[in-house]
């Protein structure tokens, strides 16, 4: 048996994905409706769980805003770079044309290979959600 420190240092390193285990569940004739110190220890782990719960919902939503953030900067890198194909072709720089152009496709590209394993993590994560 491992004893739980969580009462005494509710912020000790390693209990933020601590669960109780099975044995504190139970209710052996009542003793948890009297014993202040087991309904502290109940309420405690009960605000950590709710705390880690909300901790990995802010997560959920951050990270699908992220994925969204970063198809969009790619797609965004590659019309900087179609604006510099534009401007070298205007002044008929054919090397800096070439180059611009390369870049703006491999931006394109990211941006379409990120929005499609996008696609499928989302699928993944609402079918696990």
């Amino acid at each position: 048996l491992k004893a739980t420190t969580v009462v005494a240092n509710p912020n000790a390193h390693g209990q933020r994905n601590s669960t109780l285990a099975w044995f504190w569940s139970i209710d052996v004739e009542g003793d948890s409706d009297s014993n202040d110190w087991m309904n502290e220890f109940y309420h405690i782990h009960w605000l950590c769980t709710l705390t880690l719960c909300n901790h990995w919902a802010e997560e959920l939503f951050l990270v699908s805003w992220e994925m969204t953030w970063m198809v969009k900067f790619f797609l965004h890198k590659s019309n900087q770079w179609v604006g510099q194909m534009h401007e070298a072709e205007a002044n008929e720089m054919v090397s800096h044309w070439c180059y611009a152009a390369w870049q703006a496709q491999i931006y394109l590209r990211l941006s379409q290979n990120a929005q499609d394993g996008f696609e499928r993590i989302k699928g993944v994560a609402v079918v696990a959600g």
